[in-house]
């Protein structure tokens, strides 16, 4: 890492973080930096610093990496990734130390998103001018000044918020630096002393702000307010974490102030009752995701979102690279090629097993279905041929109304299903013969021989085991968040190797803040009111009347069974709300109760607080599952360790907790065993070593050993 990465790095044009509907791409080049001295400067610096809100989705799967994987819930498909080695996660020279050094800056901040402390530093020369020299109308519209000034100290406190999150006690720096003077003497800040600094911006971004926006994609009263009650959650989430004998857990203390978890109730219900309560949410769980919907008409459920476009030459670099990691490889002996409404099949992340069975009615809650790319259609020929065996059987037990087949013949057809999944468990599973006979690829997590009466963990179509660390990874069932049809600037299908994405990035949304409430509420022991908070989400997930489910559910959740005869005639419409059936009570976190068993709760969880607190977990996975938010949340929640050695087979080191099939693999495949590495210490990242050698003290001279090894995190 160059010495700048902590320090400035200040780019000499207005064109840093182009976000489409506000920012203006004029290019400004051969200016110092005092034409940030002007108005016209300061306002292009200000909306430069957009830039940073790109960090999640955009700097080459580093912010993926850090923000989305490993959890109980999402894994990398790579299991060098998903079983925590030591090359990927253990030192401060593992693939995991790189990313971070990307995050906290490095050297090619050229492009945006710039990292953490390049960002922070101009956050503080802006402020430094609209706070001294108050140029043009920052001199004369006070309420224009503090309004920008407040996004600033928005966008300040995210960076440090997000940096904490990785790295627990970090740098604080509040002035600006405009030269190297070759001293890079950084002292790392309490968590405590960052936490009071930036809960102290937020509250100011969020009584300068306006309820509204008219610029997309800039940072609203209701933005700061969800950041400032998760603040306060967090704080009070650790707070009897000071004198933990953990070492990861007390590193994430952040203070202990008594009223936290009312002022957290106290703000987001201001932002709850200021977006339109329930009515604030979008209706549809769907339509937030939807190209088609959320990029014309984006739901005011939507709080702040970072900016692309279909014009590439705004993106400076990347683009939505979050758009090519999620979806899966769905063109093996399929018949269906990629396309750009499918998305590019990188593999790269995946649900856990878990992040599957999270979904507990995936019958009733239709956020599962629409989490999900269930079915594949095909689109071109080249499936794989019907076998003597598979042939005999559809012809004896196919449908009345479907054709006969022919030994040899393509399974799937164009036009045809070509590719579904199911995920089961092994009392759900699914005769063999049945699940390998069917006229497309039917991915099923258990089957059971129709002959032996074995049971079969995830097998392909020719029978390969696939999953876990059997290095068969795909076809897996996808998150659908972030297909974009428009990747690469259009639809054309000549733009599908482009990794550019055009979608903006939700970075918040108000089912965030419910949740945020109903944990605030649930800590006080006030589970009604936490549970009416969770019911409006749950009011949202469920069916509606005459809603379509899916054939894959219908024809194939086991649970499907107990609906009406109506409900299972195509086009499958609900006969009514399926709320009724999902709303969740507390014998959903009570101990002993059916509720309670079905949200698998891990050990540590054995009294109805603990339990609380994993439904609040367990819901948002169902709610925020791949969206960039639950790795954070869980961390500093100070349950990511425990759900991930009960929870994330791949991930973790118990044995026996998950069930044996017969397909053990050498140990590879599902022997109930854990696969993976984690330790306590992976919670929190490693200072990268570049970083750690290019620190000075007060006077510049280059820290020796010991020195550096007690600013590096423990275990590292």
């Amino acid at each position: 890492m160059k010495r700048y990465s902590l320090i400035l790095l200040v780019l000499i044009t207005a064109s840093l973080g182009s976000c489409k509907k506000f920012l203006d791409e004029k290019q400004v080049a051969n200016l110092t930096q005092d034409y940030y001295n002007t108005e016209e400067g300061l306002n292009a610096l200000i909306t430069g610093l957009y830039g940073y809100a790109r960090i999640k989705h955009e700097w080459d799967a580093s912010g993926v990496r850090l923000t989305q994987t490993e959890t109980d819930a999402y894994m990398h498909s790579d299991a060098t990734y998903s079983t925590y080695t030591a090359a990927r996660y253990g030192s401060n020279v593992s693939t995991i130390a790189t990313n971070v050094a990307n995050y906290i800056g490095a050297p090619n901040n050229g492009a945006p998103p710039m990292g953490a402390y390049p960002h922070i530093n101009n956050c503080n020369i802006a402020l430094e001018v609209i706070e001294g020299l108050k140029p043009g109308r920052f001199g004369t519209d006070e309420n224009y000044r503090l309004q920008r000034r407040g996004e600033i100290l928005f966008l300040r406190a995210w960076a440090y918020y997000l940096v904490t999150n990785q790295l627990g006690d970090v740098p604080l720096q509040l002035t600006a630096r405009r030269e190297d003077n070759g001293v890079y003497y950084f002292p790392k800040a309490k968590l405590p002393d960052v936490f009071r600094q930036i809960i102290g911006d937020v509250r100011e971004a969020y009584a300068a702000l306006p309820v509204t926006v008219t610029e997309r994609g800039r940072v609203s009263k209701l933005a700061a307010g969800n950041l400032l009650a998760k603040l306060y959650l967090n704080r009070a989430q650790a707070a009897a974490f000071e004198n933990s004998t953990e070492a990861h857990l007390k590193m994430l203390y952040k203070g202990n102030v008594s009223t936290d978890l009312d002022s957290a109730i106290l703000v987001a219900t201001e932002v709850i009752t200021a977006a339109g309560g329930a009515g604030g949410l979008a209706p549809d769980y769907w339509t937030l995701f939807d190209p088609k919907v959320s990029e014309t008409n984006p739901s005011r459920e939507v709080l702040w979102a970072c900016q692309f476009d279909v014009n590439l030459s705004l993106h400076n670099r990347f683009g939505n690279r979050s758009v090519n990691y999620h979806v899966g490889n769905y063109t093996g002996g399929t018949g269906v090629s990629r396309s750009m409404a499918y998305g590019r099949p990188f593999g790269t992340l995946k649900p856990t097993d878990y992040g599957y069975d999270v979904f507990t009615d995936k019958v009733n809650d239709s956020r599962y279905y629409k989490t999900f790319q269930y079915e594949y259609i095909s689109n071109a020929t080249g499936s794989y041929p019907w076998s003597a065996d598979a042939a005999a059987w559809w012809n004896a037990n196919k449908p009345a109304t479907e054709p006969a087949v022919t030994v040899g013949a393509p399974r799937a057809t164009p036009g045809r299903r070509a590719l579904i999944y199911l995920e089961n468990q092994p009392a759900e599973a699914v005769d063999s013969a049945r699940a390998m006979s069917q006229p497309y690829q039917f991915v099923v997590r258990w089957i059971k021989s129709a002959t032996t009466g074995r049971l079969y963990y995830r097998l392909n179509y020719s029978q390969v085991s696939m999953g876990l660390t059997t290095g068969v990874n795909w076809p897996y069932l996808s998150v659908k968040k972030f297909v974009d049809p428009l990747r690469g600037g259009s639809a054309d299908e000549s733009n599908f190797d482009n990794e550019q994405g055009t979608r903006d990035g939700i970075l918040m949304r108000l089912a965030e803040t419910f949740l945020i409430r109903a944990e605030a509420y649930g800590r006080k022991g006030q589970y009604a009111n936490a549970l009416a908070d969770i019911n409006v989400l749950r009011q949202r997930a469920a069916w509606k009347a005459g809603e379509n489910r899916p054939g894959v559910l219908v024809e194939w959740e086991p649970g499907a069974t107990a609906l009406t005869a109506a409900e299972k005639v195509a086009p499958y419409p609900a006969s009514g709300s399926s709320y009724n059936t999902i709303q969740a009570t507390e014998a959903h976190f009570t101990p002993g109760t059916p509720q309670a068993a079905a949200e698998r709760y891990i050990p540590t969880a054995s009294g109805k607080q603990d339990m609380f607190i994993h439904f609040i977990y367990n819901e948002k996975t169902r709610e925020f599952l791949a969206e960039g938010v639950l790795w954070e949340d869980l961390h500093n929640a100070g349950i990511l360790f425990d759900r991930i050695q009960y929870l994330n087979q791949l991930a973790s080191s118990q044995a026996g907790l998950w069930p044996v099939a017969y397909n053990t693999v050498a140990g590879n495949g599902q022997n109930g065993n854990g696969k993976g590495q984690m330790r306590k210490e992976y919670t929190f990242r490693p200072w990268p070593s570049d970083f750690l050698q290019q620190l000075t003290d007060v006077n510049g001279k280059p820290l020796d050993a010991e020195t550096m090894k007690n600013y590096q995190n423990p275990g590292y």
